[in-house]
This record gives structure tokens, C-alpha cells and sequence, in this order.
């Protein structure tokens, strides 16, 4: 009998529920969830973590009212995240305009994905600052204590080299930030707990130390997957052939395998402090 997730219709139902909080809430900070004197911070840790969740990418078969509720998100974020605007906002709540006015209504040209996409820019560029150092020492660690899970030194640098080059084209062009948003935003929550732990919670501490480098080192490999794919029905739209031995893709072969070889070795130190 295949496993089952008991957990599944209860994330489902409260994805719906969350929607219907949006479009019910009576102004703005109602729609983040968050308090009049909350930090710029705070703020963008509303919207990233209520973005993953209601997104509707999330939602299949696809569900109109997500649509919506995500196009309010981005306006209450884009409000509140700009002190001018968050000023602006105040004073007409004060003195009874409605939250929906003409004043903060998205016009026509307004996408809410590019909000969130400018968002998850600014997030990559603040969260990868120098990552891979901690990265480094935290896998030398890792073979320093299970010597099951050792990464060779070559490895590592093959696995730098597919890390460097992968922020190289996030920084030429934002064309990839949609495929791997969901990442970012989990890796951004991750981050966030692993910072407000107490520093005796050490089990917990490596559990989420491995599982954050897991993501981020599959960030490379799923850009690069979209990469060939675009690769393929670019050279099909334009008659080409490629020979088997052409690898494709924003990465070499041995970049590749050590990135899957690295994941699966922490995929398998993940499992093991879970089960803990």
C-alpha cells in the first residue's frame, strides 16, 4: 500500500483559508498580518511567506480568487514597504478612505509577480553575499563529523564553480527568478528561523544548516535543467540538431554530478536527523 501523507488535506485547506483572509481583511496590515509599527523587515517576511503560500502557482486546478488575493498582497507589500506610500496610506485610513481607492488600486500596468520577483532579487543578492564560504566550512564540517558523508575537495570546488556561475546570471538577467522563487522563499524562511534559535538548540541547528545548504545547492541544478530545456526547443524552433555529446545547459557534465552528488549526500544527512 503506497504511504500516504496525512498532512495533505490540511495544508489544502488552509492554503483556501489563508485566501479568504486576504480578501476579507479591512485594510492592508490585515492583509500581511502584521502590526501599524512593524519593521521593513517584518513587512517583507509577511509577504514572502504569505506569497509561497498563496501564489497561484500553488494552486491546481488554478483558483481565480488566489489570483486575486495575491494581486492585494502585492499592493498592501508595495504600500506599506515604501515609507512615503505607508505615510500617504495612514493618513486617508484616518480620515475614513476606503482601503481599495483609487489611490492604491494596481493599474493596468502593475504585475504582481514582478513585485515578487524584484523581491526574491533583492533577497538572492542579500542572502548569497558571501554564502558559499559558510557553505564551505559547513560541508567541511560535515565531513569532519560523518565521515559516511564525505564531499572531496575537488567536489567542492566543481560545486563552487556551478554556484558562482549561477549568480553570474542572476545577476546579467532576471529571466530565472520565476523558476526557482519558491526555493528562494523557502531558503529566506529557513534563514529566518535559524536565526531567531536559541544557541542551545543545537540538533535543531544542524537540521536546518543541512537542509538550507540542500536548497541552495539545488538552485544551480534546477536553472540549469530550465536552461537546456529553453536550450531544446530553441535549437527545435530553429531546426538545429544537437549531438549526443553536447551537454547543454548553463553547466558542464562534472559540474552537474557533483552538485546531484552533493544534494544527495545531504538529502541523506536530512533524513537522518529527522529521524532523530
Amino acid at each position: 500500500m503506497p504511504f500516504i501523507n496525512t498532512n495533505q488535506q490540511p495544508q489544502k485547506e488552509e492554503k483556501y483559508k489563508l485566501v479568504d483572509e486576504i480578501l476579507s481583511a479591512t485594510d492592508y496590515y490585515r492583509v500581511l498580518g502584521i502590526k501599524r509599527d512593524a519593521s521593513t523587515e517584518e513587512i517583507r517576511r509577511a509577504y514572502i511567506k504569505k506569497s509561497r503560500a498563496c501564489h497561484p502557482d500553488k494552486f491546481v486546478p488554478s483558483y481565480p480568487r488566489a489570483t486575486e488575493s495575491f494581486q492585494i498582497l502585492s499592493i498592501a507589500y508595495e504600500t506599506l514597504s515604501n515609507p512615503s506610500s505607508k505615510l500617504l496610506y495612514d493618513v486617508s485610513k484616518h480620515k475614513g478612505t476606503s482601503t481599495t481607492s483609487a489611490s492604491f488600486a494596481p493599474s493596468d500596468d502593475d504585475n504582481p509577480n514582478d513585485t515578487l520577483q524584484r523581491v526574491l532579487h533583492q533577497l538572492f543578492n542579500e542572502m548569497l553575499d558571501g554564502e558559499f564560504q559558510t557553505m564551505r566550512a559547513f560541508i567541511h564540517a560535515l565531513n569532519e563529523t560523518n565521515p559516511g558523508m564525505h564531499i572531496t575537495e575537488d567536489a567542492i570546488l566543481q560545486i563552487e564553480l556551478g554556484f558562482r556561475k549561477m549568480r553570474e546570471l542572476f545577476q546579467s538577467t532576471h529571466q530565472y527568478y520565476k523558476v526557482v522563487q519558491f526555493e528562494l522563499m523557502r531558503l529566506y524562511e529557513l534563514q529566518h528561523e535559524l536565526r531567531t534559535l536559541s544557541y542551545f538548540s543545537l540538533w535543531r541547528r544542524m537540521q536546518l544548516s543541512i537542509t538550507i545548504c540542500k536548497v541552495l545547492l539545488q538552485l544551480p541544478i534546477i536553472i540549469n535543467a530550465e536552461s537546456k530545456q529553453r536550450q531544446l526547443l530553441e535549437d527545435t524552433d530553429n531546426g538545429c540538431k544537437k549531438r549526443r555529446d553536447q551537454h547543454g545547459g548553463i553547466l558542464n557534465q562534472k559540474i552537474e554530478n557533483a552538485l546531484q552528488m552533493a544534494v544527495g549526500l545531504l538529502e541523506t544527512g536530512e533524513k537522518y536527523t529527522k529521524a532523530w
